[in-house]
Parts: structure tokens; sequence; C-alpha cells
């Protein structure tokens, strides 16, 4: 008898649900819908719902256990399908969460040094412009250098120059004193006016004397000059190259760098590629795992036309039973009928 709280129509009504969803009514699945009442409670209700609708499997004899086999078995061959696709699918779901997440983190990981290399490419860019602005620099210094040395060497030659006339100079006011001692004995008059010439040429002589030597120390002047723009101009000289060896440094790390960041995306490149592959192993397996459903599907196919076969001849079975059972009362009218007459025979004699 039916316990309080399960009744027929919540069996009924469970029933009609599990069908509603393509599924074989059962007792544990009627038991899991309504979440409550026990097998010896449900399966009789479970029975009587089946025989209002029309469903003759719960039949006494073998075709009924046959009938419960064949339902049992198509039973837990969708369950482990069930099962199966369920764990597949969890297990595909999972990893393609993970393969995602991964890929989301390769993608910021490649953007991240993408733009790394784009900071590093403006920087080498322009440390190259320095450095070629820098180069030209040092460039136009070697040739402002090349022409102070020009210079230098043009101011050396010419205050060489002006010392070999002061030199000449020189010499010829020895001439003339020589010239002057030798002719002293001349007259008076001659004295005189070779006196005069003597003061004239000497005056003459003294200003070109005092002229070469203002030029001189004025040339002497623009060589200390010119030395020391050339000691500067070396000294810019070597700054710049100092410079530019620091730059070379900076831009063989720059380039260094952008090495290591190009292996570090080759290497995420490379990951993404294995995720990929997974994923496109994984949608295989869930391929073939749908195939394998669509097979065992096609089983449950024959095992219900076999079902139905089973319940064709089951039902030949009881309409023979039916026949045999009324032939049976006939036969036992008919002895009834023998029985009285043979009472009213015995009667009589």
């Amino acid at each position: 008898m039916a316990r309080a709280g399960v009744t027929y129509h919540d069996v009924a009504k469970a029933a009609e649900a599990i069908r509603s969803q393509h599924q074989e009514p059962t007792v544990d699945r009627v038991r899991e819908r309504l979440g409550t009442g026990s097998k010896s409670t449900i399966a009789p209700l479970l029975k009587r719902w089946r025989s209002d609708n029309g469903d003759d499997a719960d039949v006494s004899g073998l075709p009924s256990d046959l009938v419960e086999v064949v339902k049992a078995l198509h039973e837990r061959v969708h369950q482990m399908a069930e099962h199966r696709i369920d764990e597949s699918r969890q297990e595909f779901e999972a990893l393609n969460e993970e393969l995602r997440k991964e890929l989301t983190d390769a993608n910021n990981t490649i953007a991240q040094l993408t733009a790394r290399q784009q900071d590093l490419d403006d920087q080498i860019a322009r440390i190259t412009e320095e450095k070629s602005l820098l180069g030209k620099s040092l460039e136009d210094a070697r040739i402002s250098l090349v022409k102070v040395e020009s210079q230098r060497d043009e101011a050396l030659e010419r205050t060489n120059d002006l010392k070999g006339s002061i030199n000449e100079l020189k010499q010829e006011n020895r001439d003339i004193r020589d010239h002057f001692e030798h002719y002293q004995q001349r007259t008076a008059d001659d004295r005189q006016q070779e006196r005069e010439q003597f003061r004239a040429v000497n005056q003459g002589l003294k200003d070109q004397i005092q002229d070469l030597q203002h030029r001189f120390a004025k040339a002497e002047s623009r060589a200390a000059g010119l030395l020391e723009t050339n000691t500067q101009l070396h000294r810019n000289a070597e700054e710049l190259k100092q410079a530019n060896a620091a730059l070379n440094v900076n831009l063989n790390k720059r380039l260094a760098d952008i090495q290591s960041l190009k292996h570090e995306l080759d290497e995420a490149l490379k990951k993404y590629r294995d995720f990929q592959h997974k994923n496109e192993l994984l949608a295989d397996n869930m391929a073939e795992l749908t195939t394998q459903k669509a097979d065992m599907d096609k089983q449950v196919a024959v095992l219900s036309q076999a079902l139905a076969a089973t319940k064709t001849e089951l039902q030949m079975i009881q309409d023979k039973v039916a026949l045999l059972t009324d032939e049976n009362k006939e036969i036992l009218q008919e002895k009834a009928i023998i029985q009285g007459q043979f009472k009213q025979l015995q009667a009589s004699i």
C-alpha cells in the first residue's frame, strides 16, 4: 500500500514528464524525480500507470522478464552514454576554459612584448638619429680641425718667413754698420750725407723691424690661439668618441633586449599553436564520442525494435491464453453439463 505523501497522481505526473523527455519511465527515475518514496511503493503505482496508458509490458511470465531485461539494457546503455558524454563535455569545457585563459594570457603577453618592441624600436630610432647627428658633428669638428691645422701650418710658415725676413734685415743692418764704419774716413760732407742717409735708412729699417716684430707677436698670439682651439677640438673629438662608444654599447644592449623579446614572442606563439593543437584534439575526441553516441542510439533503436517485436509476440501469446481460457471455460461448462446428465442418469437408474 502506498505510503502517505506519494500518490498515484504524483507517480503518473512524474512518469509523463520523464516520457516527454524521450526517456523510459522506470522506478529509479520516478523516485529520483519525486525525491521521495520507496521502490516498493512506487513500483505498483507505476505498473498501474502503464496499464492505464496501454503499456502491457509488465505482465507475468517469461516475456515480461525479457522486456524488463531489454529495458534495463536500454536504460543502462543510455545512462553509460549520457555519463560518458557528460564527462567528456565537462572535461572539454574545463580544458577549453583553461585554453581560453592561457590564450588570453598569451595574447596579453604578445601585446606587451609588441609594445615593448615598439618602444625599443622608437628608442633605437632616436639613438640612431642622435648617433647620426653626433657623427655629423664629429665630421664637422674633424673638418674644422683640419682647417685649423691648415691655418696653423700657414701661420707657422708665415712666422718662419717673418723670422727669415728679420734675420735678413739684421744682416743688412750689420752690413750697413760695416759700410758705415768703412766710410767714416770720408769727407765731412760725405760723412754728413751718409750719416743723413744712414739715419733715414736706419729709421726705415727700425720702422720695418718694429712692424715685423709687431707682426711676429701677432702671429705668435694667433698661433697660440690656434693651438688652444686645436686642443679644444681634440678634446671635443675625444668626448664625441666616448659618447659614440657609450651609444654603441647602449644600442647593442637594446638589440640584445630585442632579440630576447623576439625569443619570448616565438615561445608564446609556439605555446599558442600547442593550445590550438590540443583544442583540435579535444574537438576530434568530442566528434568521436558523438559518433559513439550515434552508434549507441542505433543499438537502442535495434533493441527498441526487438522490444516492439517482443510486445507483439507477447500480445499474440496473451490472445492465445485468452482463447485457451475461453475454450477451457466452454469445456468446463460441457463437463458440468455432462456431469449433471450423468448424475441424472445415475438417479434414474
